[in-house]
């Protein structure tokens, strides 16, 4: 009998590990979910925004005069306008614009649910 190990200081080190590695999940999670919306800086890229002013109405997010201008070119491809205004608004970039968007609010449908509260409740204190 070399050495007895105790089981149950073990245990205890493991659910410290185990709860630590949850509160950094859990931050890293609603870290993400509250960076893109975030006025001060452009939903789309990241950028900081220079002069803040409320996003146009039919803007869905803060955006920077580039992004905004991106945007806009993207609504009006899918409004059916059929010009294409630069060589790279080709149907890859409408479709990063449309799979940006559906992230962008199954990650605010997120935020609004029973579950993402309860993370933050739990382990955001």
């Amino acid at each position: 009998m070399a050495e007895v190990i105790d089981l149950k200081k073990r245990q205890s080190k493991q659910r410290r590990i185990q709860k630590s590695r949850q509160r950094r999940q859990a931050e890293a999670v609603a870290s993400m979910l509250s960076c893109g919306v975030c006025p001060r800086r452009c939903a789309h890229c990241g950028m900081a925004v220079e002069h803040y002013a409320p996003p146009p109405v039919e803007a869905p997010y803060p955006f920077c005069e580039v992004c905004q201008e991106e945007y806009e070119a993207y609504r009006r491809r899918e409004d059916g306008e059929d010009i294409q205004e630069a060589f790279w608004h080709t149907d890859q970039w409408a479709e990063c614009w449309r799979t940006w968007l559906a992230n962008m609010r199954a990650s605010e449908a997120f935020r609004g649910s029973a579950a993402f509260l309860r993370l933050m409740e739990e382990h955001l204190d």
